[in-house]
């Protein structure tokens, strides 16, 4: 048994993009281009590292969504978010999003969503116990999968 848990966040940089890649490849279904990583570079606080007593666990990286003709809202979407299965169960992920949710509060953001794979019963489910709502299935979603791979959308909506 672990005591003593720190579980720590910090800034993707050219010198940790590679553990993101890594932590990626891991835990996802799918993967990203070279321009994606790089891209993951300058999205400021809406991707992190997170780490477990120093050793880098998880990561989330997110994109701010401004609807170009300024009738919707503007969100934040959930690009990826990964944990290494050793370490689901300490708050890592939980503690990613709490991130998140406060930068959107920051940026005065009213939602926040994600694509979940609906053979990923797990994460469904934790999404759904940290207050996001389950919302419509989007058939084919991940092309990239073979057969592709449909996914349900989860929101979670901010005061």
């Amino acid at each position: 048994m672990v005591t003593n848990i720190k579980i720590a966040l910090d800034d993707l940089t050219v010198n940790n993009i590679g553990v993101l890649r890594r932590i990626n490849s891991v835990v996802l279904p799918t993967s990203y281009s070279d321009s994606w990583y790089k891209d993951s570079l300058v999205v400021g606080e809406l991707a992190k590292l997170a780490y477990f007593n120093d050793i880098p666990v998880g990561a989330i990286r997110c994109s701010l969504e401004t609807p170009p003709n300024h009738k919707d809202q503007t969100r934040i979407y959930i690009m990826t978010l990964a944990v290494l299965s050793p370490y689901r169960g300490y708050g890592i992920g939980r503690k990613l999003v709490d991130h998140i949710l406060e930068q959107a509060k920051k940026m005065f953001v009213k939602e926040v969503y994600c694509h979940v794979w609906v053979e990923n019963e797990d994460a469904l489910n934790w999404y759904q116990h940290i207050g996001f709502e389950k919302g419509d299935l989007v058939t084919g979603y991940y092309k990239k999968m073979t057969p592709a791979g449909d996914a349900y959308i989860l929101r979670k909506k901010l005061e």
